[in-house]
This record gives C-alpha cells, sequence and structure tokens, in this order.
C-alpha cells in the first residue's frame, strides 16, 4: 500500500535468453532508518549477509522493497535503499565494499555500492524469472543466482553487469552456498528435492544428490569454513494421514538438518528437529559457526531458533532416513541442544566472526534479532523499522505462518502452501471428505494447490463443496492441522492475507504483453470444440466454479467430480492434477487429462498440443 512512496514505477520491458521480463525501475534513494513508522511499510526482512569482520549487516526487505545497512554493534540502522519487487536474496562481498540483492517478483539483481553509512543502488541485470538465493565470489566480482521457475543457477559479472552463463539444476532452486576457496557451489532444489554440486571454475553441474527419502522444502544451504561439509534446512514428507497420532509420532511430516559431504565420501545423513508433543515448524535457515562448534537451524513456524553443540558428543546424523523425532538424549542435554525462542518468524540466519553471537532475520518481526549461541538466549532485538498497528491482512499472514495453531504445532499453513503457492507435495487431508488409513495410503492423497488469487476463485477445494472462504479457513486449522478452531476475527484476517495473493508477471510473454506465434495457434486449439478447454477453464479467471466428471474419478470419492483450477500460473503448478500423477502439462494432456478422456472430445496432434502448451504457459 505504501510502495508508491517508496518506488518510481517505470514499467521496463525486455527479452533474453528466450526469458520475458517486466520490472520496475526503483527510485536510488535512501530510504532513511528514522522515518515515522506509520510512514512506511512492514520491512519483512526475509535473506541476511554479513561482512568478514562482523561490522555491518545487509538485509532484503520483502515488503519494504528495499534493502537496509545495519551496524548490528551499535543496534541500528543506518541506511535503506529501495531496490526492486520483493527482495529474496542478499549477499556482501569480503571487503564489505558491495552487495546484492535478487527480487522474486522483479527478475532482476540489483547490485549495491555499501560505503560504511550508506547504500546506493550502482546497476541491475536481468537474470530470469523468480530468482532467489544469491552469493558473490571472494573477489566479489561474479554473483551466482538461483533462478527458480527457469530452474537454472545464473553467473552474472557484477562489474561488467551481465550474464556469462546459465546451468540447468533441479526443480526450483532456492538456497545456494559457496565453498571458501570459490570452487564449489551447492543448489538446494526445493521441488524436485535434490541438490546439485557445481564446479564452478568448469562450469558444470559435478553431481545431484538427494535429500532423504520425502525430503522436501528445502531452504537455507550452509558450508563448513573448510569446504567439505554442508548442511541445508529442509522438510520430510512422510505422508500418512493427519490424524493426531500420526501427526504427533511424525508420520505426516517432520523437520531436518541434512548434512552433505561435498566429496561424496559419505552418503547425506539427516537429524530430526522435532520433539514428540512440542514440535517445531517450517526449518528455513541453518548456519554454522566458523569453528564448527555450534550448528543453528531457524523455524520460522515455531518461532525459535535451534542451537546444537557439535563438540562435546557426536550429533546422532543417520544415512539415508532419520528418526522421526529428536532423540531424546539430545533433547534433555542442554549442553548439547538449546531452543531459544524469538516470536515471529525467524528466516536467514549468520554467525558472527567470533563463533558464538548468531544474527536471525525475523520477517514477522521486521528486525534482526541477535542470539548468544553459548547460553542460549536472545540478547537485541534490531528493529528495522514496521507501522504502528498491524492491518487485518498482517495478522491474517501471522496466522497462517504459526504452527502452533497445528496439533502439538507440527505445522503450518505456510509448511504446505509454501509462500502462499504450492510447495508441489500431496497430503491426505479431510478436505476431500476422506482419508485412508492403511500402510500405503495413497488413494486419498490431494496435491497442495496455490492460494494465488484464490480468493477469486471459488468454490474450494478440489472437490469443490466449500463455498465460502472463511469456512475453508476453519477446516484447514482443525482438519488439516487437527488445531482449535479460529475466532471469525482470526479468519477474517486469513482471509484478507489470502487476498493479497498475486501471481508474478508471466514470463513466457513476449516484450509487449502479447502471445508468440506458437501460443496464438494454441489459444485457437484450447478454444475448438475438438480440446474443448474453455469449457471448464473459461472466464476472467480461467476456471468455471463449477463441478464437472473428467475420467479421474474414484468409486469411494465422498464427493463427486472435480473442480477445474483455474489455469493462470499454471506453468509454475507442477505436477498435475488433484493428486499430482502428472509431472508435467504434456503428460497432463496426453495423458489422463487429454481432451478425448477429460470432454469426450478428440485427440491433439503433436503439433497441436505444441501449441497449446506454448498457450497454457503464457496464462
Amino acid at each position: 500500500m505504501m510502495r508508491g512512496s517508496l518506488v518510481r514505477r517505470t514499467l521496463l520491458t525486455s527479452i533474453f535468453c528466450g526469458w520475458v521480463t517486466c520490472f520496475h525501475a526503483y527510485a536510488e534513494k535512501p530510504l532513511g532508518p528514522n522515518k515515522d513508522p506509520d510512514a512506511t511499510p512492514h520491512r519483512s526482512p526475509i535473506a541476511i549477509a554479513i561482512t568478514v569482520d562482523g561490522s555491518r549487516l545487509l538485509t532484503a526487505n520483502q515488503t519494504a522493497n528495499s534493502v537496509s545497512l545495519v551496524d548490528p554493534k551499535a543496534g541500528k540502522v543506518l541506511d535503506e535503499v529501495a531496490t526492486g519487487e520483493k527482495p529474496a536474496g542478499v549477499a556482501l562481498s569480503r571487503d564489505g565494499r558491495r552487495g546484492v540483492v535478487t527480487h522474486w517478483y522483479g527478475y532482476d539483481l540489483a547490485v549495491l555500492d555499501v560505503a560504511p553509512e550508506k547504500l546506493t543502488v550502482v546497476g541491475r541485470v536481468e537474470v530470469g524469472p523468480e530468482p532467489r538465493g544469491v552469493v558473490l565470489s571472494n573477489d566479489g566480482k561474479t554473483a551466482y543466482i538461483a533462478v527458480g521457475v527457469s530452474n537454472e543457477v545464473v553467473r552474472v559479472d557484477v562489474e561488467a553487469k551481465r550474464v556469462t552463463g546459465r546451468l540447468a539444476v533441479g526443480r526450483e532452486p532456492r538456497g545456494l552456498a559457496l565453498t571458501a576457496d570459490g570452487t564449489k557451489l551447492l543448489v538446494g532444489n526445493s521441488r524436485s528435492r535434490n541438490l546439485s554440486l557445481i564446479d564452478t571454475e568448469e562450469w558444470k553441474v559435478e553431481r545431484t544428490l538427494d535429500v532423504e527419502f520425502d525430503g522436501a522444502n528445502l531452504r537455507q544451504v550452509t558450508i563448513s569454513a573448510d569446504g567439505k561439509t554442508a548442511y541445508i534446512a529442509n522438510m520430510r514428507n512422510r505422508g500418512l494421514a493427519t490424524t493426531r497420532n500420526n501427526i504427533d509420532l511424525g508420520w505426516v511430516l517432520g523437520q531436518r538438518i541434512t548434512r552433505v559431504t561435498l566429496d561424496g565420501s559419505e552418503p547425506c545423513a539427516t537429524l530430526s528437529l522435532d520433539p514428540r508433543g512440542k514440535a517445531t515448524a517450517d526449518a528455513h535457515g541453518v548456519a554454522i559457526s566458523h569453528d564448527g562448534r555450534y550448528l543453528a537451524v531457524s523455524c520460522g513456524g515455531t518461532h525459535e531458533v535451534l542451537v546444537f553443540r557439535t563438540d562435546r558428543a557426536k550429533l546422532p546424523w543417520r544415512p539415508n532416513g532419520s528418526r522421526d523425532v529428536l532423540p531424546t538424549d539430545v533433547l534433555n542435554d542442554a549442553s548439547r541442544f538449546r531452543r531459544v525462542a524469538l516470536g515471529g518468524r525467524p528466516t536467514e540466519l549468520a554467525f558472527a566472526p567470533d563463533g558464538t553471537t548468531l544474527y536471525a532475520a525475523n520477517y514477522l518481526e521486521d528486525a534482526v534479532q541477535v542470539i548468544d549461541a553459548e547460553n542460549g538466549t536472545l540478547t537485541q532485538t534490531i528493529k528495522l523499522g514496521a507501522p504502528s498497528e498491524l492491518s487485518l491482512a498482517r495478522r491474517g499472514e501471522i496466522l497462517f505462518h504459526d504452527a502452533t495453531r497445528s496439533f502439538n504445532q507440527w505445522y503450518s499453513c505456510n509448511t504446505c502452501h509454501s509462500d502462499g503457492h504450492t510447495n508441489g507435495l500431496d497430503f491426505d487431508t479431510l478436505n476431500d471428505g476422506r482419508q485412508d488409513l492403511s500402510v500405503l495410503h495413497l488413494r486419498s492423497r490431494k496435491k497442495v494447490p496455490t492460494l494465488r488469487r484464490v480468493a477469486q476463485t471459488k468454490p474450494w477445494t478440489w472437490h469443490g463443496w466449500q463455498t465460502a472462504l472463511e469456512d475453508a479457513t476453519v477446516e484447514s486449522f482443525t482438519k488439516s492441522m487437527q488445531g482449535q478452531r479460529p475466532t471469525r476475527d482470526e479468519s477474517l484476517a486469513v482471509v484478507a492475507y489470502l487476498e493479497t495473493l498475486d501471481f508474478p508477471k508471466n514470463p513466457y510473454r513476449l516484450a509487449d504483453g502479447t502471445l508468440s506465434p506458437a501460443a496464438q495457434r494454441g489459444e485457437g486449439v484450447y478454444r475448438a470444440a475438438k480440446s474443448a478447454c474453455n469449457t471448464c477453464h473459461g472466464g476472467s479467471e480461467l476456471t468455471d466454479g463449477k463441478i464437472h466428471m473428467v475420467g479421474l474419478e474414484e468409486s469411494d470419492d465422498a464427493y463427486r467430480g472435480y473442480n477445474p483450477p483455474s489455469l493462470r500460473g499454471v506453468y509454475d503448478k507442477d505436477p498435475y492434477l488433484h493428486d499430482g500423477r502428472a509431472k508435467t502439462l504434456r503428460e497432463a494432456l496426453a495423458g489422463p487429462h487429454s481432451p478425448e478422456i477429460a470432454v469426450g472430445g478428440e485427440a491433439l496432434t503433436e503439433s497441436e498440443l505444441n501449441d497449446l502448451i506454448e498457450y497454457l504457459k503464457s496464462l
């Protein structure tokens, strides 16, 4: 709502490497750390970077479209500058004089000049759709960016401000970490649930590493100072029905740290983070101290940071699959394990050079928090700026990310609907009116749908039986999460937050927003009688809001027929169909959701199918 006061919204368009990007050019003037809080938005820091000497921090402020320069010792913000749309990742050069920030919805990288008390945007580079994590080489001349929708790591010459290389990695790369010598880059691929190890000198993917079976929601990555071992915060999807017993045994999902030996000499090993009865949720940040004594993980859903001491006794890492809960010998040993309550939603972490001071970006507290790892205490909160009162939507955002609203605090809405979108997984909840309590637990699982523009696409659930979004929030809290019933005010707040969620710009459109020739032909196929796609996926939201029999029904479905999801942004909704059985659009349209099966139409030719897919990706 306040973005007009922060930015100069000049719409620019460009095409590069087959990707279309439209981004906002932001005014390169400081916002000022001491402005009236009522005149500024929430900062919502999502990412953090620290100088080698520990004298300065940068934060990527996602809802303020800005970056803040912080003096952690003085506990104050020195400067803040608008940089782009939805900052997502930030990095600093070793000398602390150069910074870079990626823009999740802006599709670009901004280059920052970092003076002792001032930030200046000195250039930007278009990198591709939905970039997140970023790291800088030791000399500050090369940036590596995880570009989520194109499934690439992009290399940028920061001084020349141009892309110098692209490497295909797994699905939806997010977290990045670089070894101290700069020769190896580890990439966490969230939706393909694996890691890519890149040789930066040869510029090739050296190997792909699977996270433990059913590992998911890969977030921040860190590498030990000796360059031998990496750690990543992630979730494990066990997949059993969401009964209270299954939830509390860790048989639905749980939080993990995964340990990776970069030379491949040992398999990936994991450590569960969840105490039974009072679990952790939404593991996001991970950091290891320079001397390796402390390993820390942030859990945004339970508003805390976990600190492990690694040198007093070996942690119980397990290869090829972790325990379901944190072993009691670790849980009950305060010399090896601490839970540090922070409030809000801690995200990325960074250790200071002293090895005991830990910094956490806290999204919902609009702050950087300082933790004493030795004593397991919160010592300081550095406020970045926020309104004096919470809006209804912000209160809903807080509830959306609050795992304490679930049974024994195992997960939040955000756990599955990551960032208000989807993590691409499927779960067996009661939203479809039934659960499969068998060991195989396969028949009743449903894919997590996106919540982008969900307020405009009633009815809700895969079967479309829910006709009031407010009621749907109640179902989610009480059945999917097995938690307490929200009050009406709480439901209205969550709905207000959901109303803020929208799609980013479509990267498959031409620079002027029009369709490519192939997509134009595909539009004809979409509307043709033989395919009849627009029979169900019509209207302004590309869904007709009715229930249809499409050949995917099962005899024991509690509700008959399916609610056609909107096709807006369908290029990033994989896997496809209600149970995620189709990994790609082609697989869905040539198989279980082909025109002849779904609507009794005619089979498409290969060229018609290709054109139709190009059109669908442009929606």
